[in-house]
């Protein structure tokens, strides 16, 4: 039992970052990743804050804010980004089905995919440069773990509208105990992470993000990973502005 825990936790990691090994999987193997994807949040900010923590670049905020963000699309692998930028694509000109959908398979960036991922990234680096100007290392590791409960949350609702592709797999495995377990992550974490005020702001932004993506995701009726990386990234700046509201 205690090694299947184990092995899914090294593949949630090795799904969702570079950090995590390389290892055979099958189909269910990624539905019971959901369940793990803040604690691999939490491993992605750990590993990322650490060098500041221990004083690299000390007091040079925007090169720690804008290194945070460039380790963050590096040990993705970008993959949320450019889910993110696919969804942009998708529902800037053409918010129909049929016209969403045949953008979304295309592998070429749009304006609109373009113009979001820049405002995103720029976003990310401001607000990062304000939570290390704070001094608040823990706040840098939390957000990457509300970050993959947007995931989780995402993989749940868009169950019922799931699409054919790897993230159907993931949105299969949301049940209501990988729920309650990323959300006892999120909120532990939280805890010595950041104020109650600033958690309770996050989830608000959080959710608002994910009702967003849950409305497109009818209006375009279906739901991919596209919308799962989309939902990472709203919901990392969904943590970030709360942060800068609050401090």
């Amino acid at each position: 039992m205690r090694s299947g825990l184990v092995r899914d936790f090294l593949i949630t990691l090795g799904f969702m970052t570079r950090i995590g090994p390389v290892m055979d999987i099958e189909a269910d193997d990624i539905g019971r990743t959901v369940k793990w994807m803040p604690l691999s949040g939490l491993v992605l900010g750990a590993l990322i804050a650490l060098p500041f923590w221990l004083g690299l670049f000390a007091g040079k905020f925007w090169i720690q804010s804008w290194l945070t963000v460039a380790a963050s699309v590096y040990l993705t692998r970008g993959l949320h980004f450019d889910g993110f930028a696919d969804i942009a694509d998708g529902a800037g000109p053409y918010p129909d089905p049929e016209r969403f959908w045949k953008i979304i398979k295309d592998s070429c960036s749009g304006v609109f995919g373009v113009l979001a991922s820049v405002l995103a990234v720029l976003g990310q680096a401001v607000c990062f440069f304000y939570v290390y100007e704070a001094g608040a290392y823990g706040a840098v590791v939390w957000i990457f773990v509300l970050g993959r409960l947007g995931n989780a949350l995402m993989s749940m609702v868009g169950k019922p509208l799931a699409r054919p592709g790897q993230g159907s797999l993931s949105m299969r495995g949301a049940d209501c105990l990988s729920m309650v377990v990323a959300a006892l992550t999120t909120v532990l974490v939280g805890v010595f992470a950041v104020s109650p005020a600033v958690q309770l702001l996050a989830y608000f932004f959080c959710a608002d993000g994910i009702f967003f993506l849950f409305r497109l995701a009818k209006r375009v009726n279906g739901a991919n990973g596209d919308f799962l990386g989309a939902a990472v990234v709203l919901s990392e700046l969904a943590g970030l502005l709360a942060f800068c509201a609050l401090n």
